[in-house]
């Protein structure tokens, strides 16, 4: 299988401290800086910001839509940059972590690997496939680990569903619905501009549409409609076979809460995720609460990163050709938004 196959690494060992350049410390550099605090053997030797607040390692004001613990951080032992250009050119770096607005995902990722860096990407991928191609070519003809940030594959609910899905211990899958929305960012100023952003769909629904690509696979076609005011889409994915596969959700009015849930209905079971947690119905009538693995998506991610870059092997549960398809379909999802009409898939 290509995907486990070595690479001839000699700058790192498993043992070895790998050490990381974060460029961009808003709110997802925050989360990134929280997770790498936490894992052993990995230092965070150079950061990358424009503001001097965020330089000197106070991330407790930069807004999100996740609650998160964000602090003040010791960066007094870091390089600090404010060119991404120098920071990937940085001879001491062995990971360029990306958490910049997604219109740059494609320059800083291509000049990181071309300078003989590993990369850790926040989703989504990249605004067009193209650039999504030109980010996997240059992975390939540099040899190198490129991972997108696509946590849900690292959040325990949604391994729950993961299992629930292929175990069929309920027998097959007859229906899905992926739910994500929240307020319009305005704690962002890059956000809502669609072409830095991709607008919602991109952004914010890229989550889901990766986790219906992961379970079910490319559709065949696809339907949607704008869902409400706002940056919204109701979709629907098209299987010849089912199951029947919806994603709604995306940007609505500011001060709306994120909400993120999933129901998956099987022949003899339905499992969801609510507001009180995963909740799990059977054939009896008997509704209970399941407890996943305890555990923190972006720490899990970052950690398995970590893990790849030592043993040597390419990310397997999150590749980035996926990362690919999940951008592609994004795209597909927003043209059939426009029209209204179904649209094929076309899989190159």
């Amino acid at each position: 299988m290509a995907g486990s196959a070595r690479l001839p690494f000699s700058h790192t060992s498993y043992n070895a401290i790998v050490k990381i350049g974060i460029v961009g410390l808003g709110f997802m550099g925050a989360v990134h800086l929280s997770a790498y605090s936490k894992i052993p053997d990995a230092e965070v030797a150079a950061v990358c910001a424009q503001g001097d607040r965020a330089l000197s390692g106070d991330l407790s004001a930069v807004g999100g839509n996740l609650e998160r613990d964000l602090a003040t951080y010791d960066l007094s032992a870091a390089k600090k940059y404010r060119n991404w250009r120098e920071l990937v050119l940085d001879p001491e770096l062995d990971v360029i972590d990306i958490c910049l607005p997604t219109d740059l995902h494609a320059a800083v990722s291509i000049a990181a690997m071309t300078a003989g860096k590993h990369v850790l990407c926040e989703k989504p991928m990249a605004l067009t496939s193209s650039d999504c191609d030109r980010m996997l070519a240059a992975a390939s003809e540099n040899n190198r680990i490129l991972m997108i940030g696509q946590v849900l594959r690292f959040w325990p609910e949604y391994g729950a569903l993961h299992d629930f899905v292929r175990s069929q211990e309920y027998g097959r899958v007859l229906s899905a619905t992926f739910i994500r929305q929240c307020g319009l960012p305005d704690w962002s100023k890059w956000l809502p501009v669609e072409a830095r952003s991709g607008g919602a769909v991109i952004d914010l629904l890229v989550h889901d549409i990766d986790q219906a690509l992961l379970l079910f696979g490319m559709p065949e076609k696809v339907a949607a409609r704008q869902l409400g005011d706002g940056d919204t889409l109701s979709a629907s994915l098209i299987y010849p076979n089912g199951p029947e596969v919806r994603v709604q959700g995306g940007w609505f009015l500011p001060g709306s809460p994120l909400v993120m849930s999933f129901q998956a209905r099987a022949e003899r079971a339905e499992l969801e995720l609510t507001p009180e947690g995963l909740m799990l119905s059977d054939e009896s009538g008997e509704r209970k609460k399941v407890d996943p693995p305890e555990g923190d998506g972006y720490q899990l991610e970052i950690s398995y990163f970590l893990d790849c870059i030592r043993q040597g092997k390419q990310p397997e549960q999150c590749t980035a050709r996926d990362s690919a398809r999940a951008t592609q379909l994004a795209l597909l999802l927003k043209r059939a938004r426009a029209t209204g009409d179904q649209v094929k898939m076309e899989v190159p």
